[in-house]
């Protein structure tokens, strides 16, 4: 790497770079891993490390004069001391010069935490703490981060922060590519998205993507653990374990989440399983092994999100399903002929299954669901066609009472695979809601 890279790195991590300067560093970022090694090593402050070393080895070769001609009325070890003291302050200043002119600024504050921040406040990188509440808080690269107490972490620059323990929900807007957060367990790279991270004391870091791309790294070895896209979860652990995060609840702006069942109790679906491994090691051959289930309560309106890995969206749905809590499935499995859906249903319900009509509804939806007429609309939206709908798909909806708290189980979007795949033109994925018995 050239002194200008060194240069420029600095440059972007203090803030100071330009608009063409950012956005070309970000797209370098994702093809350049030396650069992007560079770069993490720049964030970890290796800047002050290395200008405290080559302090320490330059002492270390100035030519000594001879003793009869040393006239220092002071004791060695004051002057030892002293220098001590001058290797210690260039190690502070070129740390001060790493972060210099990074703030952060108080956007909202609920809870405990509106005792201890002010809105409007600003204040300096450094540790972050509070026991209860919620802080949403900007820094001066355009990076929002909602913060759940109990938290504890590191603010070290505008583009990192180093997380003890505590739920971050991070948006990094236009500016914000390269940022990184990083836990005891991993080090996330954001490549433009919006993700949440919890750190726990239970040595985890759980990870979900709501929008965009984030790469894990290993922390001690910088090697990539993962790359995840969007509706994909994992949870590091120890020694680089790596497992599945099946379901979350999620508010529809995804500002707050939980990766546990206990959530409202005016919730009706608890938590999404299905019958395919969390194996990581599969996940590496079938990428919807990495794919969560997302459960919106009171979700369902036109324009909500259908599925949590793609942009599709319902439209023209029916009153009777206006307001029911929706479970974002995930487009992939509209591939699949195997596999089985559980649901945790907390209270007495309907349970409204929304199928394409395209090809013949499975047998296990005509045994136990029946046909209300009604019809929903899928605004197919691939990612590639810069949010413009490609088809409108009329789906069918199906309903069951569910009478008692318990599990329900779903089968697959198929009922065998056809003997001619290579023309058949397969479902998109079912969808799932629910409702409160009235």
């Amino acid at each position: 790497m050239s002194a200008a890279d060194h240069e420029l790195i600095e440059r972007f991590l203090a803030g100071e770079a330009t608009e063409a300067e950012s956005i070309d560093f970000r797209d370098r970022l994702k093809q350049d891993e030396t650069l992007l090694l560079l770069y993490l090593r720049h964030i970890n402050l290796s800047v002050a490390l290395e200008a405290q070393a080559e302090a320490a080895e330059a002492a270390q070769a100035l030519p000594r004069l001879p003793a009869a001609k040393t006239t220092s009325p002071w004791p060695r070890a004051v002057r030892l001391l002293a220098a001590a003291a001058v290797l210690l302050l260039s190690t502070a200043t070129a740390v001060w010069w790493f972060q210099r002119g990074v703030s952060i600024e108080v956007l909202r504050a609920s809870g405990a935490a509106a005792e201890q921040f002010t809105v409007g406040e600003r204040f300096r990188v450094g540790p972050l703490s509070f026991d209860q509440g919620r802080l949403e808080i900007r820094l001066d690269s355009g990076v929002t981060l909602k913060i759940d107490a109990p938290a504890r972490l590191q603010i070290e620059s505008a583009m990192k922060v180093a997380v003890v323990s505590g739920k971050i929900t991070v948006d990094v807007g236009e500016h914000g590519k390269g940022f990184v957060i990083e836990t005891p367990q991993t080090r996330i790279v954001d490549l433009g998205t919006v993700f949440g991270v919890e750190a726990s004391d239970a040595a985890r870091t759980d990870v979900v993507v709501f929008q965009g791309q984030v790469e894990l790294f290993e922390k001690r070895t910088s090697e990539r653990v993962a790359l995840l896209n969007q509706g994909e979860g994992l949870r590091i652990e120890k020694h680089r374990r790596a497992s599945r995060i099946v379901s979350i609840t999620s508010s529809e702006s995804s500002s707050s989440w939980s990766v546990q069942e206990r959530v409202d109790p005016r919730a009706v679906i608890t938590a999404v399983r299905d019958s395919m491994s969390a194996s990581d090691e599969e996940a590496k051959n079938w990428p919807s092994l990495r794919n969560f289930y997302r459960i919106v309560p009171a979700g369902l309106h036109d324009g909500a999100l259908a599925f949590a890995d793609e942009n599709d969206s319902w439209t023209e749905v029916p009153e009777s399903l206006r307001g029911a809590d929706l479970v974002q499935t995930f487009a992939a499995d509209g591939f699949n002929w195997w596999m089985q859906v559980t649901l945790t249903i907390q209270q007495p319900c309907e349970l409204f299954v929304m199928v394409d009509r395209r090809n013949d509804v499975p047998p296990w939806l005509k045994a136990e669901f029946a046909d209300t007429g009604e019809t929903v609309v899928l605004n197919w939206l691939p990612r590639k066609q810069s949010g413009h709908a490609v088809r409108h798909l009329e789906y069918g909806v199906w309903k069951r009472t569910v009478d008692r708290p318990g599990e329900v189980r779903l089968g697959a979007p198929y009922a065998d695979p056809p003997p001619d795949r290579k023309s058949f033109q397969p479902n998109r994925m079912y969808g799932i809601a629910a409702r409160p018995l009235r």
